[in-house]
């Protein structure tokens, strides 16, 4: 399955690492939506809005998905989680593919709007 990666887990991103064991499949790749900074140290996605949001696209192996999950906050309940994994259509120089996209669950994690719908992974590190 993909990942569209479009904050710390992109290259030179403060998690890329939990990716290393993953295929790098689209280096430049959009989807649409509004992208936030939480002020946390990440970013947030929102898919309603049509801005275009810059990421990049992987393949992920089975074992990393839960390592993934964790670190997106997401265990499928419905009550605790920040974030929403969804399935999305991404355009592809191969074609479209289906991928997994981390959403923002909940209204505070939509604090600072980057219009530019690109996260400086730069951002990550700093407190």
């Amino acid at each position: 399955m993909y990942l569209f990666a479009y904050g710390t887990l992109k290259r030179g991103g403060k998690y890329h690492f939990y990716l290393e064991e993953a295929e790098l499949v689209e280096e430049h790749i959009t989807t649409t939506g509004r992208l936030y900074d939480t002020g946390l140290g990440y970013p947030a996605l929102a898919l309603s809005g049509d801005d275009v949001i810059s990421g990049e696209l992987y393949d992920i192996p089975d074992v990393l998905w839960p390592a993934i999950n964790d670190l997106e906050d997401y265990s499928g309940d419905s009550e605790t989680d920040l974030y929403d994994r969804l399935t999305i259509e991404i355009e592809t120089a191969r074609g479209t593919k289906q991928a997994i996209i981390y959403t923002a669950k909940v209204q505070r994690l939509l604090k600072e709007y980057i219009p530019e719908g690109v996260w400086d992974v730069e951002r990550s590190f700093v407190k």
